[in-house]
C-alpha cells in the first residue's frame, strides 16, 4: 500500500508543523499528495490586514492569503522533496468545499484540521452547515489533526459488528498500518443485545491479532460509556477510529467527537458507505 493518493484539504492559518508531522506520519515513499486550500469556509480564523489604515482592507488580506497560499505550497512542495514523494496542486487559487468533496472520490486519504473540521459552509438553500456534515459524503477516509498537539500515542477504535465498521478497520489497517503495529490499540465494541455470533467474533479477534500487535478490547454500552475516559485512558494523544454508525448509537462519543475542549483526540473517519 506504499502508492496512495493523499489530499492535505486545510485552511485557517496553514501552519507548517501541521506538514511536519503528516510526513512523520506518513513516511512512505511513493505517496502522492494533492494541496488543497479551502476558501469558501466560514468561522474560521482570517488573516488580518495592514494595520496602517492606509491600503484597502480586503486587497491586502487578499494579497497576504495569496502569500500565505505559496509559503504553505512551497512547503509542501519541499517536503515531498525530501521524502521521495509526488505533488500536485490543482487550483492554486484554492477551491471550494464541494470541489475538495469531489476530489475524496479519487483519492485514499483525506487529511485535514481540526479548524476545517469545525468551520461552516454555504448550502444550496444559502443556510450555513457545518463542513463536518460533508464527510459523511466523502469518497475516502478522513483524518481531523487536532490544533495543540502534533503526537499520537494510542488508537482506540469502534466497531459496531456491522460489515461497514469491519471495513472501517481494514482502512484504517492498510492505510495506517504503523500505527496498528506499533501503538497500543483498543476496540471499542459498541453493540449491545444483538452483537455477532461467538464464531463471528473469534473471527474478528483473530484478524485483529493479525494486524495489531498490543490489542485491547472494551465493551461500551450506554451504561458504561463514562469508562471511556478511566478505562481507555482516552486524550488528545488518541487517534479515534469512527467506524460509522457507532458514534449514532452513543452519545459520548458524539460529544467527545465535536467538542471544543482541549481533550479532542485526532480522528480518522473511515468511508463505510456500500453502494
Amino acid at each position: 500500500m506504499d502508492r496512495i493518493k493523499i489530499i492535505i484539504g486545510f485552511w485557517g492559518k496553514l501552519d507548517h508543523k501541521e506538514i511536519d508531522f503528516i510526513f512523520k506520519l506518513i513516511p512512505r515513499k511513493q505517496v502522492l499528495f494533492v494541496g488543497a486550500v479551502v476558501n469558501d469556509l466560514i468561522g474560521v480564523s482570517e488573516i488580518p490586514p495592514c494595520q496602517s489604515g492606509k491600503c484597502d482592507k480586503d486587497a491586502c488580506r487578499q494579497k497576504k492569503e495569496n502569500e500565505a497560499r505559496k509559503s504553505w505550497y512551497r512547503y509542501l512542495g519541499e517536503n515531498c522533496k525530501r521524502s521521495h514523494s509526488k505533488y500536485t496542486i490543482h487550483k492554486e487559487e484554492g477551491c471550494s468545499s464541494a470541489d475538495l468533496m469531489r476530489e475524496t472520490h479519487y483519492a485514499d486519504l483525506m487529511i485535514i484540521n481540526q479548524e476545517t473540521y469545525r468551520g461552516q459552509v454555504g448550502n444550496e438553500d444559502g443556510e450555513l452547515v457545518p463542513f463536518r456534515n460533508l464527510l459523511a459524503s466523502s469518497g475516502c477516509p478522513v483524518l481531523v489533526i487536532p490544533a495543540n498537539t502534533m503526537d499520537i500515542e494510542q488508537v482506540v477504535m469502534t466497531f459496531d459488528g456491522t460489515s461497514r465498521a469491519m471495513h472501517g478497520i481494514k482502512q484504517f489497517s492498510y492505510l495506517l498500518s504503523e500505527l496498528g503495529q506499533n501503538l497500543p490499540v483498543t476496540v471499542l465494541t459498541t453493540y449491545c443485545e444483538e452483537g455477532p455470533s461467538a464464531m463471528e467474533e473469534k473471527l474478528f479477534i483473530e484478524y485483529l491479532k493479525q494486524h495489531f500487535q498490543n490489542l485491547a478490547l472494551h465493551k461500551l454500552s450506554h451504561d458504561t460509556e463514562h469508562t471511556i475516559y478511566s478505562a481507555v485512558g482516552l486524550n488528545s494523544n488518541t487517534l479515534m477510529v469512527v467506524n460509522n454508525p457507532s458514534p449514532e448509537n452513543l452519545t459520548v462519543l458524539g460529544n467527545l467527537l465535536n467538542s471544543e475542549d482541549s481533550i479532542v483526540p485526532f480522528k480518522l473517519y473511515t468511508q463505510t458507505q456500500q453502494g
